[in-house]
């Protein structure tokens, strides 16, 4: 008797423990899902050219990667994602866009319509939120044209947790510093926000890399972009893809230097 009743107290002691236990939630952060998630490359183009060599070294890397049919499924491309810089657009910088990524779904151009690009980003962000995927953004230049999609999308889909769901990753003070401020703190409050370290200290030389601009100008599929991206930036002044930093780190790449890029991407 004395025996049955210690195996009922541990029996109870049992259940009611395991009714405290406070499983995790699965509703965290979660990395990139090629099949299912979207990326959207931001440029601000504004005034740095830095923004053309990342938009040939982002196409390098997804067609390496994905090939050009996924690119149009998963990727969309913005240029004139700035903020205060607004007046210091470039837009010599369409002509590489252009190139980068005319054949492979095209590109927005916020700065020549940006109630358009908000439109067009918006119907696709949802599409992508609706079937299940996250949104990625690479912001290359400024977070205000991403803080006003983000709140078009919380009116118009309230269920979604944005802060799960939608994956901002920023890599420069400059950029915050140029982003207006209510832009930057909602960007901050109702996405994923990621900063990782600046993409300048590895993806960025002086001068140049006089290896690096002769594998991209030889590369039999991608030499045309390179091109394209070395005549609006000349290479011999500056290779610098500082912002492509953030793709690296959507992608699980690492922080890979030019050599590394280089030996990977353009000569293999």
């Amino acid at each position: 008797m004395k025996t049955k009743n210690i195996f009922i107290i541990i029996c109870i002691f049992l259940i009611t423990s395991c009714t405290n236990i406070q499983f995790p939630q699965d509703n965290g952060p979660r990395t990139f899902n090629p099949k299912k998630d979207l990326i959207s490359l931001h440029y601000d183009h504004a005034p740095d050219k830095d923004d053309g060599h990342s938009a040939a070294a982002d196409r390098t890397i997804l067609q390496s990667l994905y090939g050009k049919d996924w690119i149009k499924k998963h990727v969309i491309a913005v240029s004139g994602a700035y903020g205060k810089n607004a007046p210091d657009f470039n837009p010599n910088s369409d002509a590489v866009m252009d190139v980068a990524w005319n054949d492979c779904g095209g590109w927005i151009a916020a700065h020549k319509s940006k109630d358009d690009a908000i439109t067009k980003m918006t119907k696709r962000w949802i599409k992508t939120l609706k079937a299940g995927g996250d949104v990625w953004i690479k912001e290359g230049g400024q977070s205000d044209l991403t803080a006003v999609v983000v709140e078009k999308i919380q009116k118009q889909m309230p269920n979604i947790d944005s802060k799960v769901r939608i994956h901002t990753v920023q890599h420069s003070d400059w950029n915050e510093n140029q982003t207006m401020e209510a832009a930057l703190a909602y960007t901050k409050e109702n996405t994923h926000y990621i900063r990782i370290s600046d993409g300048n200290r590895y993806l960025n030389v002086r001068g140049g890399n006089d290896a690096f601009a002769k594998a991209a100008a030889e590369n039999t599929t991608f030499a045309n972009i390179w091109k394209a991206a070395f005549a609006y930036y000349n290479p011999k002044e500056r290779i610098d893809f500082s912002d492509t930093g953030e793709l690296m780190h959507i992608l699980k790449l690492g922080e890979m230097n030019l050599d590394q890029f280089r030996e990977r991407f353009l000569e293999n």
